[in-house]
Parts: structure tokens; C-alpha cells; sequence
């Protein structure tokens, strides 16, 4: 209930407070944080590609409050990721067969297949009631971050290490696996 106090309004459970750590506000109604907004969910690995990112962080956003959603949003972000990674994007089923074909390994192709179950299930009813474990949901930001890590991150830290070796030893290299 809003009360007038002179020019200004006073709106019980409203609370505004400042971190004792970091020295950061927060604003508080009732029990609930409302700003900023936390997330339970680990950040996006920094090599997602911003198509895939912007998809993760919509889903940080929405996870405490709607998991079904969350859900939801990291099966789009893996089928953008599977297009990303050359395949047709069309059906995500598909196109992870397709990267199975191609040599995923059985731990990344799992955490795919999981993103892309559940994150299914969210949204037609199945055997996954995600309202009720919304932990599992929370799990799933884990996974993306690592197929990630596996398509994109560890290829790209091996070639900055690679690239350093000089043009004549590779092309020993090269010779050797010819």
C-alpha cells in the first residue's frame, strides 16, 4: 500500500541497500531481490558466438523464475550452435548425428542430446517436469559451456600454441603425417 510522505511515495517492503563487499545497491520488495538481477547459472563461456550468447544470457535472466523457459532457451542455443558449427540447423536431432558422424566425442554428444531432451520436454509435455527440478534446469547452462569448450575453446588455444611453431618444423610435421 503506497502512502504519500510529502513529494515522495512510501511503498512498504521497498528497500534499497547497498553491499557491505562490493559496495554495489540492490533493491528489495518484500523478500525478493528484484535488481539486480542474479542468476544461479554460470556465465557464458566467452567463445559462445553472440548469436548463441544472447540466447544463454536471456536464459541466465529468466532461470529463478521460469526454468521451463531457461530450458528452452539453451535447446535454441545448442541448435544455433550446431549451425554455427557448419551443420544445416534445420533439426537439432539431426544435426548431431551429423557431428557424431564427424567425430564428437560420446561425453559431448551426451550433453547435447541432454540440452536438447529437456529443453524439449520444458515445452511438450513428457516424462521432464522441469517446474519441479529446476536444479536440472540450472545444469544445463553447464553443459552448453562445455561443448563449447570442447568445439571451440580448448581447437582455439591449441592453434595460438601451434601457430608458434616455425613454418619449417611444420612442414616437418607436415611430411611426417603425409
Amino acid at each position: 500500500m503506497w502512502r504519500n510522505v510529502g513529494q515522495f511515495q512510501q511503498v512498504p517492503a521497498f528497500v534499497i541497500a547497498v553491499c557491505d563487499h562490493c559496495g554495489q545497491f540492490s533493491v528489495w520488495l518484500g523478500q525478493e531481490m528484484v535488481y539486480p538481477n542474479t542468476s544461479i547459472a554460470p556465465y557464458p563461456n566467452p567463445d559462445l558466438p553472440a548469436e548463441v550468447k544472447a540466447d544463454f544470457e536471456e536464459a541466465r535472466a529468466i532461470l529463478a523464475k521460469f526454468p521451463r523457459g531457461a530450458a528452452a532457451l539453451l535447446r535454441l542455443s545448442v541448435q544455433k550452435f550446431c549451425k554455427h558449427l557448419g551443420e544445416k540447423g534445420d533439426n537439432i536431432n539431426q544435426d548431431i548425428g551429423e557431428l557424431v558422424k564427424k567425430g564428437l566425442p560420446v561425453g559431448v554428444q551426451q550433453a547435447l542430446d541432454a540440452v536438447r531432451v529437456i529443453g524439449n520436454n520444458a515445452v511438450h509435455p513428457g516424462q521432464i517436469d522441469i517446474t519441479d527440478d529446476p536444479d536440472t534446469a540450472a545444469r544445463l547452462f553447464e553443459l552448453v559451456n562445455i561443448v563449447c569448450d570442447y568445439m571451440v575453446t580448448q581447437p582455439k588455444r591449441v592453434k595460438e600454441i601451434y601457430d608458434k611453431i616455425p613454418p619449417t618444423l611444420k612442414e616437418a610435421i607436415n611430411k611426417r603425417d603425409a
